[in-house]
């Protein structure tokens, strides 16, 4: 059977992967010069810089994504991080920052004040008893001001939203999937390391990546996918499967079944003559008014940087349209966050308007089918609920169970 996957991305790799090992004739189509699509890395002045997100996978190598590279046959190492995470707590004026006003608190349960863990499990009875399922802003308020902040540190770190942006429920199954499979690790080579494992198996098994060839147009018939247009003129298979996104798909049809709400962001990648974060996991920066969180790959992987250097990674939710204001307000958290370190913003890269964190905000996906019987969709715009990579290797998983009849355990 012959499987067209449209566009490169870990989601379109993945799958392509994993169908290619079961004896699927995949091609995978993509417009860009490079495979990978926000996964990947571009090197700049001897720094492994990614396209999008960050070096770091949510749940390590235990969870969703971790478990579909092993089913693939990628033998790429991921470096789980120790300590998963700390906070950094208090206040980061010029005048404080560094002066024992602030600290960094391992997270750990036993860190939040019972207080707010007793309304969370309060929370959790009112969802299963009464179904009520408000979106978090409107519990925020009832927390903790340690609780609030990292609440706000947490969702704009790994998804790129608010709390008035995401449903309890949904912050509820993320929550889940954290105590299940743990904290984040760090691909050994960055996300590239990643995308080129998997490419290495589609060619094993004799599947095509097709660079610079974009898929103008699909063809159909009967709510059926009869053939892709390409510069080839039209190729028919038997099954479709898009990594562009319920609505760029849609754009393939020449309609629109879906609208899609994208999420926003800005990365900033630094170079550091020092470690500042000083451990493999994640620095949640609680009282920047943008910058969420980092993490310094190069504790992990040396190799991300020139040797003697450090790449350290930022990230903040965009709150405004304004682009350039968002920017100036980020460059004043890192300002004083790293107030008296050598440093050098390398990078900084906006994600939004085609080119998002998610095509779909986390929480919004309509998962995997579309109105057509053999076409499909998979990545960041049909996600299972959990972070980022690992939303998408869920929302696969899905897929691949249903469709296909693969017999996947996530643990």
């Amino acid at each position: 059977m012959r499987v067209a996957i449209i566009g490169s991305g870990l989601g379109g790799l993945l799958t392509a992967a994993i169908l290619s090992e079961k004896g699927y004739k995949v091609d995978v189509f993509e417009k860009l010069r490079f495979y990978g699509g926000r996964f990947t890395n571009l090197e700049y002045k001897g720094f492994q810089i990614s396209t999008g997100a960050l070096h770091m996978i949510p749940h390590g190598k235990r969870g969703p994504l971790g478990i579909l590279l092993k089913k693939a046959g990628s033998k790429v190492e991921i470096i789980d991080s120790e300590p998963e995470g700390e906070a950094l707590y208090g206040p980061l004026s010029e005048n404080e920052y560094g002066n024992g006003k602030n600290e960094r608190i391992t997270v750990r349960s036993s860190v939040f004040p019972l207080g707010s863990k007793l309304k969370f499990f309060k929370w959790l009875l009112k969802f299963k008893v009464l179904r009520v399922d408000p979106y978090m802003d409107r519990y925020e308020e009832e927390l903790d001001d340690f609780s609030q902040k990292f609440l706000r540190s947490f969702l704009g770190w790994s998804l790129s939203i608010q709390p008035s942006e995401i449903k309890y429920s949904k912050l509820l199954a993320i929550y889940r999937n954290v105590v299940k499979y743990g904290g984040p690790g760090i691909p050994a080579g960055g996300c590239k390391a990643v995308v080129d494992s998997l490419a290495e198996i589609i060619k094993s098994n004799d599947g095509e990546i097709y660079l610079r060839n974009p898929v103008w147009g699909l063809f159909h018939e009967d709510k059926r996918i009869t053939g892709l247009e390409n510069k080839e003129g039209k190729v028919e298979y038997d099954l479709y499967i898009s990594n562009i996104g319920h609505q760029a798909t849609g754009k393939l049809l020449g309609e629109e079944y879906t609208k899609e709400v994208e999420s926003r962001g800005i990365k900033y990648s630094i170079s550091l003559e020092k470690p500042f974060v000083g451990h493999t996991g994640v620095l949640f920066t609680l009282d920047c008014r943008r910058i969420s969180g980092m993490n310094e790959v190069t504790n992990a992987d040396p190799n991300l940087a020139p040797s003697g250097k450090h790449l350290l990674m930022a990230h903040q939710p965009m709150l405004t349209p304004d682009v350039e204001e968002e920017i100036r307000i980020g460059l004043e958290d890192l300002k004083t966050l790293l107030k008296g370190f050598e440093y050098k913003v390398l990078a900084i890269q906006s994600y939004f308007d085609g080119w998002p964190v998610n095509r779909v905000r986390s929480g919004l996906d309509i998962g995997y089918r579309t109105p057509y019987s053999n076409l499909f969709v998979v990545g960041d715009g049909a996600k299972g609920d959990d972070i980022e990579v690992d939303g998408i290797a869920l929302g696969i998983a899905e897929l691949l169970r249903k469709e296909f009849g693969e017999k996947i355990n996530l643990g």
